[in-house]
């Protein structure tokens, strides 16, 4: 068993797991085989390549069709984690992660619930797709206008929040537009309203009269005010300096986004082109990315759950995953969630800590993580075997060697656990409940390493 290398991703194997990390929520041993078994551009490619498929959560609709069910908050956290854990698609359900955070709106300022669901669906279904596609529909979307106040944008009255945000927080960013800008594409959204839970622009509240936004004058409206954004270079390099942050680690160099940024343009904003390139440049394959992201609660726990080769999720997960800071449906602002090292505060860290030990002594329907399948199938018939297993699996191999040591004399103390033993801690006459406490004490004390909190 490898300890901590200088350069883990010269390792067919690790560069596989760090990839299925990166795009998705983890591999299990076989996924990692399957992939593995391709060159690096081919996973790449494939991982890239899906069926768009709905949301388990909207399994729902047609149950608020046929009664006078309505669902709650936790309802549409149960059903999306649900659908991460078992997509076929991790990479389309990462970047509805991803958009979900970006275009924020949040459940306390929308009306119906549904309008949620149909926003989550939009962001799945545009998931790799194309970028000004994607934020004109958001700019419709009724969720959105919902959030940013869209109904208050009045042609004798503008209402300047969408327009802020949509230059702030989601195609520009601060420092490259005015306020004039802000007060001219807020006069450019007028009329963007909503009738009967539906997008309508109302023609007699829409500023028909010139306006002069980012240099250029016009009788704009709200597509124009997109297009215009982003024609300009600033906006490719905001957009594509958020996916990097996301996928690759913070703060890429100039001449990256310059190389990603012509990639962008000359594929009429596609972003499928942009992130295959991300996820095949020497950048993305350097000791510099590895490990140099934190996970999100959501990353934290369906990552875990799949490592884990878990079928269900509890339906309790979701405020577990508040606890830790991320409330799906419910960011804390209209810029999302911080992130990175912010996820890493120390009542935050106590609760995943919480959430791992859950996770590892689940037993039941919903909580059940069993790892005597494990056990068997990988003929695991010792301590040092079993540790050695789970460092593997959850960790790459790659960890300080007095991690393992730690591990070892916490699991196998007197260093003689044998095969019977841990066949009788799956049960029946000889059930042996001290080692199924501290077989599922490791995996605790993996899952809360903060090592493991890392992707």
């Amino acid at each position: 068993m490898m300890a901590t290398t200088t350069n883990p991703l010269a390792d067919r194997r690790i560069q596989t797991a760090h990839l299925l990390r990166r795009v998705g929520f983890g591999g299990t041993p076989q996924e990692i085989d399957q992939f593995a078994a391709m060159s690096h551009t081919e996973a790449v490619d494939k991982l890239l390549t899906f069926t768009t498929v709905g949301s388990k959560g909207f399994d729902m609709q047609h149950r608020m069709q046929q009664t006078n069910f309505m669902p709650k908050l936790n309802d549409l956290q149960y059903w999306w984690l649900t659908t991460m854990l078992h997509t076929p698609n991790p990479f389309q359900e990462k970047m509805t992660l991803f958009w979900h955070g970006h275009f924020t709106t949040a459940y306390s300022k929308t009306d119906y619930p549904v309008l949620l669901m149909e926003q989550n669906e939009l962001f799945r279904n545009n998931a790799l797709g194309n970028f000004k596609d994607l934020t004109k529909a958001v700019s419709r979307n009724v969720a959105m206008v919902y959030y940013l106040d869209g109904e208050a944008n009045h042609k004798a009255k503008p209402n300047e929040n969408y327009a802020r945000e949509l230059m702030e927080l989601f195609t520009i960013g601060i420092g490259n537009y005015t306020e004039q800008d802000v007060r001219e594409a807020a006069r450019a959204f007028t009329g963007w309203g909503i009738k009967g839970r539906a997008f309508y622009l109302n023609p007699n509240d829409h500023d028909n009269g010139s306006k002069t936004f980012m240099g250029q004058t016009g009788n704009f409206g709200g597509d124009d005010v997109i297009d215009i954004i982003l024609k300009r270079p600033e906006s490719a390099r905001f957009i594509i300096g958020e996916l990097w942050n996301n996928f690759v680690y913070p703060n890429p160099a100039p001449t990256v986004l310059d190389n990603l940024t012509k990639i962008y343009f000359d594929n009429n904003y596609e972003l499928k082109p942009v992130l295959r390139a991300m996820l095949t440049s020497p950048e993305f394959l350097s000791d510099k990315a590895y490990r140099a992201l934190v996970k999100s609660p959501t990353e934290f726990i369906v990552g875990s759950l799949r490592q884990l080769n878990s079928t269900n999720i509890s339906q309790n997960a979701a405020q577990e995953i508040g606890k830790m800071g991320q409330t799906l449906f419910s960011p804390p602002t209209v810029k999302g969630w911080d992130g990175g090292i912010a996820w890493f505060n120390s009542s935050l860290f106590f609760e995943r800590v919480n959430g791992a030990n859950q996770l590892a002594t689940g037993r039941g329907q919903t909580d059940n993580f069993d790892p005597y399948p494990l056990l068997q199938a990988n003929k695991l018939s010792n301590g040092p075997a079993v540790v050695d297993y789970f460092l593997g699996n959850l960790m790459d191999g790659q960890f300080h060697p007095d991690m393992r040591s730690a591990l070892l004399d916490y699991f196998d103390p007197q260093k003689n656990l044998s095969a019977n033993d841990l066949t009788a801690a799956t049960g029946g006459k000889n059930n042996n409940a001290a080692t199924d406490e501290r077989l599922r004490g490791l995996v605790h004390l993996i899952l809360s390493s903060p090592e493991y909190q890392l992707k």
